[in-house]
């Protein structure tokens, strides 16, 4: 999709970006916490940060040829429910767990879908 619309390949660029802080945020915090070595903590999200690339990488070349659109729809789909179930079973009660007054995680849990959803619009533009 990103080869017949350079629209697509943008917004996906952006939206891997913005996600890419948060998650180096996550592999990073607690290491240093724990350790109070910052290199350490920079090293193992760097590390994992240069996973999902190489993983990219090796997947499409075994499979580049047997995709179609359907499949990547399907997968597409699995990957956004295993998202989902993740973030609404685990990550939202474990949020609460430490924000028992509820002053922060229910409304960012839903700025979060709110952004999620504006970023669609970003296709129709």
């Amino acid at each position: 999709a990103a080869l017949s619309d350079t629209r697509v390949g943008t917004v996906l660029a952006i939206a891997i970006g913005i996600h890419n802080i948060p998650e180096g945020l996550c592999v990073a915090l607690p290491i240093y916490y724990a350790t109070g070595n910052r290199v350490k903590a920079f090293s193992w999200a760097l590390i994992s940060g240069a996973s999902e690339p190489l993983a990219a990488l090796l997947g499409w070349a075994i499979l580049a040829n047997s995709f179609s659109d359907q499949l990547y729809a399907i997968l597409f789909g699995l990957v956004s429910g295993m998202m989902i179930i993740i973030s609404i079973r685990e990550l939202l009660p474990t949020a609460h767990r430490y924000d028992f007054e509820d002053t922060v995680v229910t409304y960012s849990f839903i700025a979060g879908m709110i952004i999620m959803a504006l970023s669609l619009v970003l296709f129709i533009v």
